[in-house]
């Protein structure tokens, strides 16, 4: 309860399109990590878009020679699909996402798919 009770968001979501997520950050960033919440009908490339603005997190996702900012699952460390909604997302059994777990920010190369370990975001 108390990742609602924390979480940070666009207000302007009805509370049963929220999904709560505790979002680490990118690594070397001073703040660890983030109660937040988002929309189900939105893309996880508009969920890091909004992440990115509310958390004050470079974002250079048009930029095709930049590092782009991903959103990982926190223990296969897998990069999920920016196209994908994240409705779509928690309903699919062979995905682990799920309303109040954990997922991570990170830095990657375009053509990066997975995150490798996970565990010292969560040290």
């Amino acid at each position: 309860m108390k990742l609602k009770l924390h979480a940070v968001g666009d207000k302007s979501i009805p509370q049963n399109e929220r999904v709560y997520f505790q979002v680490f950050l990118p690594q070397g960033n001073q703040e660890k990590s983030r109660p937040m919440f988002f929309c189900s009908k939105w893309s996880i490339g508009k969920m890091v878009d909004k992440a990115a603005s509310m958390l004050n997190l470079r974002n250079n996702n048009n930029i095709l020679a930049s590092k782009k900012l991903r959103l990982c699952h926190s223990e296969s460390g897998d990069v999920l699909p920016m196209e994908n909604t994240l409705e779509w997302c928690i309903t699919r059994t062979d995905c682990l996402l799920k309303n109040g777990t954990t997922v991570i920010l990170e830095y990657l190369d375009n053509d990066c798919l997975t995150l490798g370990t996970t565990s010292s975001y969560m040290e």
